[in-house]
């Protein structure tokens, strides 16, 4: 997990189009509720995860994160459920097709995670290079 109380790398994608997706995790760390809405660079984000760092007022504040240079980001965590977008893609929501559990790009598979399509980021940031 990154500095936010989502931990993309253990999303399994159900439904997925474009920049934006819909997922379950695959491990234990779904306890709680968390969400974040953001414009280019400013979020505003709200968690009551045991799991998750303390936001500057608690359970709510802004927060500053330079993600991929998204102008908009959004994404929502409830148990186990969790529902991102981004315009464009970034890290966090990497472009994917996905039905019914069946991903279709960039990989092929069936209830394949987040972070097996995205990798290690190194083909995210040589097109954000170009």
């Amino acid at each position: 997990m990154g500095d936010d109380a989502v931990d993309e790398e253990n999303i399994v994608l159900c439904c997925a189009f474009c920049c934006a997706n819909c997922g379950f995790y695959a491990d234990g760390d779904c306890l709680g509720c968390s969400g974040k809405v953001g414009c280019c660079c400013l979020n505003c984000e709200v968690c009551c995860k045991p799991s998750a760092p303390c936001l500057p007022f608690g359970c709510c504040g802004p927060k500053v994160e330079c993600d991929g240079c998204s102008i908009l980001n959004a994404q929502l965590q409830c148990c186990q459920c969790v529902i991102s977008a981004a315009l464009p893609c970034n890290q966090e929501v990497p472009v994917a097709v996905s039905v019914f559990g069946a991903t279709l790009y960039p990989k092929c598979g069936c209830c394949v995670k987040i972070g097996d399509i995205r990798g290690d980021g190194s083909q995210y940031n040589q097109e954000m290079d170009r």
